[in-house]
């Protein structure tokens, strides 16, 4: 009867340890969970397409694509700059360009 005991209250403690734990984290969480200026960059449209130009960190020269390289875009090109439209972070940004290069029908028709 004493080990059934203990055990009920080594549950009973587990439980509320996770119970308090599941509280502290959800205070400390915060309410933001929508887009802000630390987790979007500026957008910019190139070619007709909305890029963050954080992807600059991605190692894309984003000033490449100038008005007299739009209307010359290639395959690749509207690859690379449909990824980048629709990267969420920085590290998928960075394979888009390998990506495109596997597999070129991945580009977006414009």
């Amino acid at each position: 009867m004493r080990y059934l005991i203990a055990l009920l209250i080594a549950c009973a403690s587990t439980f509320v340890l996770f119970w308090v734990g599941a509280r502290v984290a959800t205070m400390v969480s915060g309410p933001e969970r929508g887009a802000n200026d630390f987790t979007v960059g500026q957008q910019r449209l190139i070619c007709g397409y909305q890029i963050d130009t954080r992807y600059a960190l991605a190692g894309y020269d984003l000033d490449a694509w100038d008005e007299s390289r739009c209307a010359f875009l290639g395959k690749l090109d509207r690859c690379v700059l449909g990824c980048l439209e629709q990267a969420g972070t920085v590290e998928i940004a960075s394979a888009c360009y390998e990506d495109c290069v596997r597999d070129p029908s991945r580009a977006r028709a414009r």
